[in-house]
């Protein structure tokens, strides 16, 4: 999940503490004020006030479009690729949803994006500044591992955040 690490029935959370109090006080005055002003600026004030639900929604949609096409059948076929590392990066100028989109997108579009099993995004729960990234590498050698490590690096900084490895683990099949 790109909200945390644990899958939350209240999604929208993260959006922002004081947003479940302001929307009802929009749309409360939104009916209200109806009759006093014309239905354009209705419909514009209610198209912001929903505006992250909307992004989120289209993501979402997106991004499993992008999964589902790009799903690979598990086959008897022996893998190519003879190790698997799991990454996991440490981004703390990662503040919102929007954010956690743009890694992810970083991630699938970078050079290394066909070595790369599964990617997955969130931002730190409680206090905790900014947020994580964990990705599966396959490679043939650890020269190629640490070439993808440098290219998703190199991607995500490019994306305008700043990151760290904070860990790697290589496991040899």
């Amino acid at each position: 999940s790109i909200y945390s690490r644990s899958e939350t029935p209240f999604k929208f959370l993260l959006i922002g503490p004081i947003r479940p109090i302001l929307l009802p006080l929009l749309l409360i005055s939104t009916w209200t004020l109806l009759p006093q002003r014309p239905l354009g600026w209705t419909f514009v004030s209610l198209f912001l006030a929903f505006l992250p639900e909307l992004v989120d929604i289209w993501n979402t949609t997106r991004s499993q479009q992008w999964q589902k096409k790009n799903i690979v059948e598990p086959t008897s076929i022996v893998s190519p690729f003879p190790m698997e590392a799991k990454l996991r990066l440490d981004i703390p100028s990662m503040g919102c949803v929007a954010c956690v989109n743009k890694i992810d997108t970083s991630i699938r579009q970078s050079k290394s994006a066909a070595n790369i099993r599964g990617e997955t995004s969130w931002l730190n729960d409680g206090s905790a500044k900014g947020g994580m990234a964990e990705l599966s590498i396959l490679a043939k050698t650890k020269e190629e591992i640490d070439t993808i490590t440098e290219e998703v690096l190199a991607a995500i900084s490019d994306a305008g955040f700043q990151c760290s490895v904070e860990s790697l683990q290589v496991d040899v099949k």
